[in-house]
């Protein structure tokens, strides 16, 4: 397992690997402020803001240095071995490797900086970052934009477009202000491919207050949220038969690693066929396995994510006390996305799986004149 430029690691003179606990500090620190819901991007300006080195030494820091730490699954201790080969041995070049040789995954082959479910949640998020750059039906891309709380997460309820952000001008007893609103891509003429899309922009303020009187009505209902979470981790749940054979899998894909390691330490110095067969064998009935595995365990991850937010609504809810001023902490930790529709409709989607639909603004019914 090569350790060079290894940021949170040393190896010691017995090739042992141990962590540095202030390059450790370094890696924490990417995983927690992504979950937080900054992008690669601005956490790289706030690590070179505080003078913070990377792996080979460098100030400098790149969004794809901080994305590659992210999906680098060594720091919850376990390795994915031969992820590069050398393809001459005349000059030592090294490429990717992809179907050259065989790949096999190794646990706990040295200390863990990151726990496995705080890794496993970074890479949920980075999915659901992904499918928030496409509308529900992934067909229009978007930038990620961390910019305001409300960004990526609205869309269209009647072309699916993305919602916008928009400075828009207005004014009262003749003198001008500016105010913030969020409006279909299409109706705000952003989108060339599309034209007929007709829905009216929401002020922000009314999203923020929607939002908040929402959270009041379900603090004073959580009976009735419970229910309903229940019902859809419910859906979402293995059924008996599948989690008794996500245990079987998991016990034989850790008899098949481990013989698997304990080939890699008595790879033969010569070109054995017997060895090289057993090998390719082991690890193509562990990817067969693998694969069942993942799927279920993709199920399993959806329910226990459901879970978890839902306990973490709660205790938000617990600590909130009047609910009355937009809590941007609060929407971003609970909404997993928002649809506008006609007659400024909003519909929240929490990431627990609740569902609650509200007019951020009633029309105004104009006042009829009285007869002479």
């Amino acid at each position: 397992m090569p350790t060079t430029f290894f940021l949170g690691y040393d190896t010691t003179e017995d090739g042992e690997i141990v962590i540095n606990e202030e390059q450790a500090e370094v890696v924490r620190r990417i995983f927690r402020e992504f979950l937080e819901g900054k992008g690669c991007p601005t956490i790289a300006k706030g690590l070179m803001k505080d003078g913070l080195k990377t792996g080979k030494g460098n100030t400098t820091w790149t969004g794809d240095a901080v994305y590659k730490i992210l999906r680098q699954e060594k720091y919850q201790g376990h390795c994915l071995a031969q992820k590069t080969v050398t393809t001459s041995y005349l000059t030592h070049r090294r490429v990717r490797n992809r179907g050259h040789q065989p790949q096999y995954y190794v646990k706990n082959t040295h200390p863990a900086i990151i726990s496995e479910e705080t890794f496993e949640a970074v890479q949920q998020e980075m999915k659901r970052r992904r499918l928030m750059m496409r509308d529900p039906d992934k067909k229009y891309r978007q930038h990620f934009s961390g910019h305001s709380p409300f960004s990526n997460q609205y869309f269209c309820g009647e072309c699916g477009r993305p919602v916008i952000r928009r400075r828009m001008t207005s004014s009262r007893k003749g003198e001008k202000y500016y105010i913030s609103a969020w409006q279909c891509r299409v109706t705000a003429g952003r989108d060339p491919d599309y034209k007929d899309c007709k829905t009216s922009y929401v002020h922000e303020t009314d999203l923020e207050n929607a939002f908040m009187k929402i959270m009041r009505e379900m603090k004073e209902n959580q009976d009735e949220v419970r229910q309903e979470v229940q019902q859809t981790i419910k859906k979402a749940s293995l059924s008996p038969p599948e989690q008794q054979r996500l245990e079987e899998l998991n016990v034989q894909i850790e008899a098949i690693a481990d013989r698997i390691s304990d080939l890699a330490a008595k790879e033969s110095a010569t070109s054995d066929a017997i060895y090289d067969a057993t090998l390719r064998h082991l690890i193509y009935e562990q990817e067969i396995l693998q694969q069942e595995r993942d799927s279920l365990e993709e199920n399993m991850q959806e329910q226990l994510y459901l879970e978890k937010q839902f306990q973490l609504l709660l205790d938000l809810l617990e600590q909130a006390e009047e609910l009355e001023h937009f809590d941007v902490t609060l929407f971003k930790n609970t909404i997993e996305r928002g649809i506008i529709y006609k007659e400024r409709m909003v519909e929240f989607q929490f990431k627990c799986g609740v569902k609650r639909t509200i007019c951020v603004r009633e029309r105004k019914t104009p006042k009829k004149k009285q007869p002479k």
